[in-house]
């Protein structure tokens, strides 16, 4: 009798288990095998299971996950731009209320634009994210920066300057301001612009709380304007001062060897005593 009571109790611990084991929901296996195919590198079949996923669980807690994961592989795996349009603008009719998370989906959906060459729905899409960043410095000056490179890019040169200038006043802190400026310094020199250039990088290098490696970039930069102004003597001081703290040291040592030879200004000739 005791036996058939253990075996009764084993039995009931064996179904129990089984049934903490099942699936909690329809699409529990699916969203676990395409973690398990994507962890292994197995994407085509991970994006099988998402997909499936999506399908099966309308409400699911993990929809957000599947939709990222799909629109990863379709963008960085198979490079099928087209596809990931699709998936991101779905994802953004499905997770668009929360703000961060509409900001991230349309900013990846500008850098896709941009990829297949739509620079108007780009904007567009950079557009949107601005509607989403307020209230985040951070997202509203990465958002600003990505649309002055595209405004760039067009030969908008009013449109990306009206842009960095806007980015670096409502920048949250010294770097942020910084990379603005360094932007539209670089900008500036693009279309010969080199007092203009010189002018944002007078204010950036005036700032306190930069990174050394921004300020590094600032100083190359202005090494090249002297080096356009033909004062090679500045031109070199500049660029051996960033020796140790620009980011490739390769580059400046190559810059310098490359200036011309700067040759000492001759002694003014001292009339013999008489």
């Amino acid at each position: 009798m005791r036996r058939i009571l253990v075996l009764i109790l084993l039995a009931a611990t064996v179904f129990a288990v089984a049934a903490c084991s099942s699936p909690s929901s329809p699409g529990q296996e699916d969203i676990e095998r395409a973690r398990d195919s994507y962890s292994k590198g197995f994407y085509l079949e991970a994006e099988k299971d998402y997909e499936r996923y999506l399908q099966v669980e309308p409400q699911g807690e993990f929809r957000k996950e599947a939709w990222d994961r799909l629109a990863e592989i379709a963008v960085s795996i198979k490079g099928d731009y087209d596809r990931a349009v699709v998936l991101l603008e779905a994802m953004y009719l499905e997770l668009g209320g929360d703000q961060d998370t509409a900001w991230k989906i349309m900013f990846q959906l500008g850098e896709v634009y941009s990829e297949l060459g739509n620079t108007a729905k780009a904007i567009e899409a950079f557009e949107k994210c601005l509607d989403h960043a307020q209230g985040n410095p951070e997202h509203v000056y990465k958002t600003q920066l990505r649309m002055a490179r595209l405004y760039r890019s067009m030969g908008s040169y009013d449109l990306v300057a009206a842009t960095l200038e806007n980015c670096a006043d409502s920048a949250a802190d010294d770097e942020a301001k910084a990379k603005c400026l360094y932007e539209l310094a670089q900008s500036y020199t693009f279309i010969s612009s080199w007092s203009q250039a010189q002018k944002a990088l007078d204010t950036l290098l005036a700032l306190k709380d930069i990174s050394d490696e921004t300020r590094s970039l600032a100083i190359f930069l202005e090494a090249d304007i002297a080096e356009n102004d033909r004062d090679y003597a500045k031109a070199k001081e500049l660029l051996e001062s960033i020796l140790q703290t620009y980011p490739n040291p390769k580059v400046v040592e190559t810059r310098l060897a490359n200036l011309p030879e700067v040759v000492p200004e001759p002694l003014p000739l001292v009339p013999p005593k008489q």
